[in-house]
């Protein structure tokens, strides 16, 4: 790394030095050391050149500053810092067409709500049908159960059809709780999403209603 920073001063120093010979000029070349003492030069020195310098003319004018040169480590904090505003933007702009698609979506608070009922009606239907599948599941397991018992009652093994029958219901009816369970999660959520995204909504009609200035 450090070897890099010192072969791009070196350039930038030759360059400095061939720009300064052929131009001519009497310009002088200000910066501060590392001790905060103020130095001149007649040419851009390697110093001159880590710290950044003023240009100055015969007049003692400063015609332009040149920053330093920055080191690996400054590139990428740099680099860090662009993306980091980048992704800012990005997610303004993101927020910003949201904003917009919900207004163009809902041409009154009225028809929002509307929709929000029905997602939430949508839920309750699936949760609904599920739950008469898994009564009939369970009605079934009941019976398989109790069946497998005649068997176990008679001192003979449960025969292997039966039991996996048993353990299919069982599945079943597992995986149908799970699903439920699932899906009141998500309702909770929606009804919850639902309630901030109509405060946002109203916000946003407040916004437009408003004078421009």
């Amino acid at each position: 790394m450090r070897l890099t920073t010192t072969l791009a001063l070196t350039l930038v120093f030759t360059a400095s030095q061939a720009f300064a010979q052929e131009s001519g000029t009497h310009n002088r070349y200000r910066w501060t050391d590392a001790r905060g003492v103020v130095q001149y030069a007649d040419s851009p020195t390697p110093e001159a050149l880590r710290a950044g310098y003023d240009v100055i003319d015969s007049r003692g004018r400063v015609v332009k500053h040149v920053d330093h040169v920055k080191t690996a480590e400054e590139k990428k904090s740099d680099a860090r810092t662009a993306a980091s505003l980048a992704q800012e933007k990005q997610h303004a702009a993101d927020v910003e067409q949201a904003d917009r698609q919900l207004l163009q979506a809902y041409p009154s608070e009225d028809a929002l709500i509307e929709a929000q009922k029905k997602r939430i009606a949508a839920i309750d239907l699936d949760v609904a049908n599920v739950k008469v599948s898994q009564a009939d599941q369970e009605k079934s397991l009941a019976e398989q159960l109790l069946y497998a018992s005649t068997f176990e009652r008679d001192g003979k093994p449960v025969p292997a059809p039966v039991k996996q029958q048993i353990e299919t219901l069982r599945t079943n009816v597992e995986g149908q709780k799970k699903f439920i369970a699932d899906k009141l999660a998500l309702r909770a959520a929606t009804e919850q999403k639902g309630q901030a995204e109509l405060l946002h909504y109203r916000e946003l009609r407040a916004q437009q209603a408003k004078p421009a200035d």
